[in-house]
């Protein structure tokens, strides 16, 4: 139904001001669980599992390097002058941060 057609019943329509919020929740959960993840980052040797779609939605860096990338279980090293150390990634996944804070962290060293 487009928005201009009239109805006889009347539309609701539900904002929440935590959704976003709870929808970042809910995929660092999965992360952790590597429920759906399809990329694995190799920062110094360590391995960090996290979901494509969403490194490539926070990141342009992300995005130019997995576009196109067809494998299921992609796996991206990143280099040296990009790295910001797997002890900080560490110290991060176990605070429970949210993965979109562990990748601006990757970035905040990309030139």
């Amino acid at each position: 139904m487009s928005v201009d057609e009239k109805t006889d019943s009347p539309m609701y329509v539900y904002e929440s001001t935590v959704h976003c919020t709870n929808i970042l929740l809910c995929l660092n959960d999965q992360r952790k669980q590597d429920i759906l993840c399809d990329v694995t980052l190799i920062v110094e040797g360590k391995e960090f599992r996290a979901h494509r779609a969403v490194l490539a939605a926070c990141s342009e860096y992300f995005l130019q390097a997995l576009v196109g990338q067809t494998e299921n279980d992609l796996v991206v090293s990143l280099p040296e002058e990009d790295r910001v150390g797997a002890s900080n990634l560490s110290r991060q996944e176990e605070a429970g941060e949210r993965q979109i804070l562990t990748t601006s962290l990757l970035l905040s060293t990309e030139v």
